[in-house]
């Protein structure tokens, strides 16, 4: 005889603790919740899933395939998004105050009104973002400025 176990996803949502690291959540909602903060996504396939204006502060997002992912509003204070595939994503809006970024942010489709306060970049990724043509605005939410807040003065 088997056991029916509930798949991944569904254990996870359930609130029992577990996180999403490892799962393929690609094409999946998860946008204007705060059911996610402080949750594991360590190697996600998150490939065109949406999280935008959800509570995703201290996520953990390290080895994750972030390609064509909307954060788009989401709050990423203290975010960790190191070692990602970022390619296509949307960060416009975003509070990523405190959070640590690998080079793929270079590779990030929008950026304008993101808020990067005290946000860590590699030594030689951040001249680079801060040649970006849409790393310009104020966000929304915290009236900062992007360039400012990326270090672009």
């Amino acid at each position: 005889s088997s056991l029916c176990m509930p798949s991944p996803a569904a254990m996870a949502v359930s609130g029992g603790g577990l996180d999403y690291a490892g799962l393929d959540i690609s094409g999946q909602e998860f946008s204007s919740s705060t059911a996610y903060k402080g949750k594991d996504f360590t190697q996600v396939i998150a490939k065109n899933t949406n999280f935008a204006h959800s509570n995703l502060q201290g996520c953990r997002f390290y080895k994750a395939y972030l390609v064509n992912t909307n954060f788009e509003g989401a709050d990423l204070r203290g975010a960790s998004l190191e070692d990602t595939s970022m390619d296509g994503a949307n960060m416009k809006d975003t509070i990523a105050i405190g959070s640590y970024f690998s080079k793929s942010i270079l590779d990030v489709a929008n950026l304008e009104n993101a808020d990067f306060t005290d946000a860590q970049f590699p030594l030689k990724t951040q001249p680079l973002l801060c040649q970006r043509d849409d790393l310009k605005g104020t966000n929304p939410v915290t009236g900062a400025d992007t360039r400012e807040s990326a270090m672009c003065l």
